[in-house]
């Protein structure tokens, strides 16, 4: 029997793999084609995309995973059936709980790499996620900056940037407000052509106007070149990941305490999505074994419309019990849990089924 259950495991591997690299990239689709945008559009270098796109994979992979393990099942399964294995382990004397043990081991060990995931790996990528996109923003603002732009309260400044550049990083034709505080005119200064360095503006061509408390010029002047700190600048960068979705459970029970219920409702409702996942892990399993023993006729093609078809109703259920718990129109382990609840039952169906069956 141990013979026969490496084999299965050796030919659930590729399978698997496929299924889990299937979803993950559904999952990215939205991400890659925003990060084109950023490459052909803003000049985001090839490496960075990469780089962002690699600290993406955590926590999607958290979700793809059990979906591309019940695929691989399904696949595997439905082969040993299209080949008449499964008829000749029948035959030697396994049960469908002998026929259950290899994936049932095996959705185990990924249920445990799911929470290694949640728990260690996902909070360092978001946080190597904010570092590379804040650094993006800062060596390269125009990364950020669009034409005909008015930017208001920067540190003590506003910037109207009339043209940018993003194929050299720069903007031109640039008008600056600096607010003084002992006056209530502010210091204009206007700049033919900004790059920027370490946060800093880079002006060039830049001339400069003051005024009088009476709103009278007393001062003008030019310089070829100034530098201008901006410490504050783009600090609201887009990340397509929820803050509270980066946190392990352990830190959500801790942010938690002293919370009212409305405030803590969010948190709840990620910490129990956060364990569901996962433990799903095990009734995918065993129900692509379930759906695919027995049917002859039935091969990739039919294998790809059921596993669809399953986690479709099951993450389609999984977010309207996440919203509906958010709005607090259920209880989170309601909204979340029960999605699980029909996973189990329609395998507990499958199960007895085959069995009486057998």
């Amino acid at each position: 029997m141990k013979i026969i259950h490496k084999y299965i495991l050796g030919e659930m591997k590729m399978p698997i793999l496929f299924g889990v690299s299937l979803f993950t990239f559904i999952f990215l689709i939205d991400i890659m084609v925003q990060m084109m945008e950023n490459v052909l559009v803003k000049g985001v270098s090839i490496i960075d995309v990469v780089r962002i796109l690699s600290f993406y994979l955590p926590p999607i992979l958290s979700q793809t995973i059990p979906m591309g393990f019940f695929l691989g099942v399904m696949i595997t399964y439905s082969k040993l059936t299209s080949t008449s294995e499964s008829t000749a382990m029948s035959a030697m004397g396994m049960s469908m709980n002998d026929m259950l043990k290899a994936p049932v081991a095996l959705a185990g060990l990924i249920t445990v790499f799911v929470f290694f995931l949640q728990e260690s790996i996902i909070p360092r990528s978001f946080q190597k996620l904010e570092e590379i996109t804040y650094k993006i923003a800062y060596e390269k603002p125009a990364f950020q900056l669009k034409e005909k732009m008015y930017i208001d309260d920067i540190d003590e400044y506003s910037i109207y940037v009339d043209d940018v550049n993003n194929d050299d990083g720069t903007a031109e034709n640039l008008i600056i407000f600096k607010n003084e505080a002992d006056t209530p005119y502010p210091t204009v200064v206007t700049a033919k052509k900004t790059s920027w360095a370490e946060a800093s503006m880079i002006l060039e061509g830049a001339e400069f106007y003051q005024s009088d408390i009476r709103g009278n010029e007393k001062l003008r002047g030019k310089f070829q070149s100034q530098k201008i700190p901006l410490n504050s600048f783009f600090e609201d960068i887009e990340i397509k990941v929820d803050e509270i979705e980066a946190l392990s459970v352990q830190t959500l029970l801790k942010d938690i305490k002293g919370m009212s219920a409305e405030e803590s409702l969010p948190y709840r409702v990620e910490i129990n999505k956060k364990l569901a996942i996962p433990l799903s892990t095990v009734m995918l399993g065993i129900l692509g074994v379930l759906f695919s023993i027995g049917h002859h006729r039935s091969g990739k093609s039919v294998s790809f419309g059921v596993s669809l078809g399953v986690i479709f109703a099951y993450i389609a259920s999984l977010n309207v019990g996440m919203v509906m718990a958010n709005k607090g129109a259920v209880t989170p382990v309601v909204g979340v849990w029960t999605p699980n609840l029909f996973l189990a039952a329609l395998t507990l169906y499958m199960y007895i089924k085959k069995t009486r069956r057998g």
